[in-house]
């Protein structure tokens, strides 16, 4: 014959559990929505980096100057097509570089540092605005803000490339 208190405290075990897999569940989706925001916040900028990238190397000059935010038939005032193709065509002085791998890319104010890189040419370094997503320059080679360059650190002291 069961007891009186047999069934004591099941109910307040039941709740319990519940309660600790909510916790669970909300604490995972919360770490895998802050890992995913991180991973892809800027994707969009890093995309345009490519997009650009591939133009260049397909020869597609006057798609690629377009990622600038330019077109030949309304040239920037302050980087004519001319001077476009100096840099970025056939014979460019960013040729080499175009070759090489897009590393480094980081963040940084309101845009996004990438740093153009291939061994024995000198890296060149390409901003994209977040706002409008035009390719330019980068007025630095490294962000100015201080901040942990792990990946840069590992890169440097293990990497023989």
């Amino acid at each position: 014959m069961p007891g009186f208190l047999d069934g004591y405290g099941v109910v307040d075990a039941k709740r319990e559990k519940s309660i600790k897999r909510l916790v669970l569940t909300v604490a995972v989706v919360a770490i895998l929505s802050a890992v995913l925001y991180f991973q892809f916040r800027d994707h969009s900028q890093e995309r345009q980096l490519a997009l650009f990238l591939d133009a260049v190397k397909r020869q597609d000059f006057k798609t690629a100057y377009t990622y600038w935010g330019c077109t030949v038939e309304v040239q920037c005032r302050d980087y004519m097509f001319d001077k476009f193709l100096e840099d970025w065509g056939p014979t460019g002085s960013n040729v080499k570089a175009v070759n090489g791998k897009l590393r480094d890319v980081e963040r940084c104010g309101t845009g996004l540092l990438g740093d153009l890189h291939n061994a024995g040419a000198e890296d060149v370094a390409l901003w994209v605005d977040r706002s409008t997503n035009i390719i330019s320059y980068a007025p630095w080679q490294q962000c100015p803000e201080k901040r942990i360059r792990l990946m840069r650190w590992l890169r440097m002291h293990f990497s023989h490339g």
